[in-house]
């Protein structure tokens, strides 16, 4: 399926090449079902990057230099580069989106592809300035959500019957680093309270909302040099929206005519926004430290500095640079968010994507699109010795856990993440938040903002999913 409507658009926008017609056909270079043989005679293939979300590091493709993977991914950009006689030039961009914009107005088009978090490509999706990989299935594969990323993490590449863009899921990490949610747990302070081990509450299947509130008072103390040390360190915006499935419903639900609609106004939600209101701002606000109500760059940091039994980040400050707490912290548990009534610690983990990082896709106007869907498939084939999910995850216990159930619960995070439409507006509420009004009086307000972007965005994306992957 090749969407024209995009195409279509994009015409209408660019002056400069106004010869394309709403019934002229695409031409796409046909290659032979043997790509092996293919030859680019020497053609330079521009990869454009800006992979810097969250502080991820000096890097190379997503990893951080002198370490096996980034030598990996050169090997393999070299070994792709010789195959099929194409010059591969990686070149970082601060602002991909913008030049995308740019270049595509001009009629001229630079990179061959392009690879950024995915709200730095939405804006060019929803504008028609990316290609439709539906067309270009001979050559990329979008259905092997093992190669290119579950339905979760590709929903923000998704628009109007058409996908812009994958993940490099096959390669090791990279589709680990856009969870955002589930808490870490510093087991030295918690040892030193002589406080149970909370990997024993999940397995248990006790680590409940009313189990943590039964424990704030006891994780919250002054330590021996003089410092207070809260239960939670959060900022009001990560708590909710952490918090928001941890009672059993969705981000989007279908109701019973088949239409989707917000979890975000279920009573199941509201159980679990009311309860986090309750943290931040009322009976149990002396326990749970959420700065000024809306940071959350010092979350990392002040977890570290031992200031807080638990916190909630995203996985690139828990394993994706030198500053991240798998670097910096000797001790430490990965578990879920405690569940609310209806929830489950298996199935609702509180963990959700905020922007999917290293998406990547294919600018509408560059000069092969054909080219680059075959170089980007054969780049991003699982790396050597890593073929297999079980060899990635036997890496992340050797490299970064402490118990075989940290691992455990990490891949459960992945395995049941929700997308979270932060990017789409339907997180606003949050960011808001303050003491002044009730959760019921927040999410009142919001209720027109967020019926608009469902209107929007949620039914062209969830539509599009159930189309291409089916329901």
């Amino acid at each position: 399926m090749k969407r024209m409507v995009s195409f279509i658009l994009l015409a209408c926008l660019l002056f400069s090449v106004c010869a394309c017609s709403q019934d002229t056909e695409e031409i796409i270079p046909e290659y032979s079902s043997k790509i092996d043989k293919v030859d680019f005679m020497g053609e330079e293939f521009i990869f454009l990057i800006n992979n810097s979300g969250h502080s991820i590091g000096e890097q190379y493709l997503g990893y951080l230099y002198d370490t096996e993977f980034a030598d990996l991914a050169k090997e393999r950009v070299e070994e792709v580069s010789k195959k099929y006689n194409v010059k591969i030039n990686i070149v970082t961009n601060k602002d991909i989106g913008q030049t995308i914009q740019n270049e595509t107005y001009s009629g001229q088009v630079s990179a061959d592809a392009v690879q950024t978090a995915s709200q730095g490509l939405a804006g060019c999706i929803r504008a028609g300035f990316m290609y439709d990989l539906t067309g270009l299935t001979d050559y990329l594969d979008y259905t092997d959500t093992q190669k290119w990323g579950n339905i979760e993490n590709i929903k923000p590449l998704c628009w109007d019957g058409g996908i812009f863009g994958v993940i490099p899921a096959a390669w090791p990490m990279l589709k680990y680093l856009s969870i955002d949610g589930p808490l870490i747990a510093n087991e030295d302070i918690i040892r030193y309270l002589n406080q149970t081990d909370p990997r024993e509450l999940v397995e248990a299947d006790i680590w409940t909302w009313d189990t943590f509130e039964e424990l704030m008072p006891i994780y919250s103390h002054i330590n021996d040099a003089g410092d207070e040390v809260t239960a939670l360190y959060s900022s009001d915006h990560w708590l909710c929206k952490t918090m928001q499935t941890s009672n059993g419903e969705g981000v989007i639900v279908q109701d019973e005519n088949g239409e989707y609609q917000l979890g975000l106004y279920s009573e199941k939600t509201f159980e679990a926004l009311s309860t986090a209101w309750n943290w931040a701002f009322g009976d149990y606000s002396s326990f749970v430290d959420i700065d000024d109500g809306h940071q959350w760059t010092d979350m990392l940091q002040t977890f570290l500095d031992g200031r807080s039994v638990l916190t909630i980040v995203n996985a690139t400050e828990f394993f994706g640079s030198t500053d991240s707490i798998a670097y910096n912290m000797s001790n430490f548990a990965f578990i879920p968010f405690p569940k609310g009534p209806h929830g489950s610690n298996k199935t609702n983990p509180g963990s959700t994507i905020t922007g999917t990082l290293f998406s990547t896709g294919i600018p509408q106007l560059s000069k092969d699109p054909a080219m680059s869907a075959i170089i980007l498939d054969a780049v991003y084939s699982p790396l050597p010795g890593y073929e297999e999910e079980q060899s990635i995850i036997d890496y992340l216990r050797n490299n970064y856990f402490f118990d075989d159930r940290d691992v455990t619960n990490f891949i459960n995070a992945f395995n049941n993440v929700y997308y979270n439409y932060r990017h789409e507006g339907l997180t606003d509420v949050y960011i808001n938040l303050t003491d002044n009004k009730s959760m019921r009086e927040w999410l009142d307000q919001y209720s027109e903002s967020n019926e608009a972007n469902r209107q929007k965005y949620v039914i062209s994306i969830e539509t599009t999913i159930d189309e291409l992957f089916g329901e």
